[in-house]
């Protein structure tokens, strides 16, 4: 009877201490999974912290961008309304906006925190399914902006500079350009662009170009609203 008690008492403090292990594991368990949490969690606040600071890059450079080549355009128009016929009533600004159709500005976005984030396998790290919608989006409309601007260059290197270096004095329309001079100080004349303006090459390059411009113009705003869309769900997410 003895014997039985004793083990009766060896068992339930036996019990007793598995129970305690079992607790003590789970307790440390938990611990873990709240500390990889914490770290999971502050590298996801991390990343999304330098992703909305290259976002407000991106917006200053979209901005800019957008300005440029919206009074680009507007020289081009002016341009095409000249060779066909319409009369030059500014050669000063004729003068600029033909330089100018030799000028392109590129958007290149400030990605490389979601650069990282993909190439690195982390795209995991953030939790909210939107901003990785958005982010996706972006990276989709980045690749589009890439390709057009390869294709934008092959047009202005073809259809525009060949013609404006072979019809034009580009060294004597440059003080003009620059706002250093006028055209009468450097003599220039409507005879200057007569060859340019009757160039099918220089015009359709013109056309092609205001044709790209516009399509970049409405691709940049669709980036930059994105963008502002994004850091709206980012700074959200921060506040959480």
């Amino acid at each position: 009877m003895l014997t039985e008690n004793k083990f009766s008492k060896y068992l339930i403090y036996a019990i007793g201490e598995i129970i305690l292990v079992v607790i003590g594991i789970m307790i440390a368990l938990q611990i873990n999974n709240s500390n990889n949490k914490r770290i999971e969690k502050d590298r996801e606040i991390k990343y999304l912290t330098n992703i909305k600071l290259d976002l407000l890059k991106d917006i200053e450079s979209l901005e800019y961008n957008i300005d440029f080549r919206q009074k680009k355009t507007l020289g081009i128009e002016k341009l095409i309304n000249q060779i066909n016929g319409q009369p030059i009533k500014d050669l000063n600004e004729t003068t600029f906006n033909v330089i100018n159709t030799l000028y392109q500005e590129r958007f290149q976005p400030s990605n490389v925190t979601y650069s990282d984030l993909v190439s690195s396998g982390n795209m995991n790290l953030i939790s909210n399914d939107s901003i990785k919608i958005y982010l996706f989006e972006l990276s989709l409309l980045y690749q589009q902006n890439l390709f057009n601007i390869e294709h934008e260059t092959s047009e202005y290197d073809e259809n525009i500079s060949k013609s404006i270096f072979r019809l034009v004095d580009v060294e004597r329309m440059k003080p003009v350009f620059l706002g250093k001079k006028t055209i009468e100080q450097v003599n220039i004349s409507e005879e200057d662009f007569k060859a340019l303006f009757e160039s099918l090459e220089y015009k359709n390059g013109c056309v092609l170009a205001k044709w790209t411009s516009e399509g970049m113009i409405e691709m940049y705003q669709n980036i930059n609203n994105k963008s502002k869309r994004l850091i709206e769900l980012i700074n959200s997410e921060l506040k959480k």
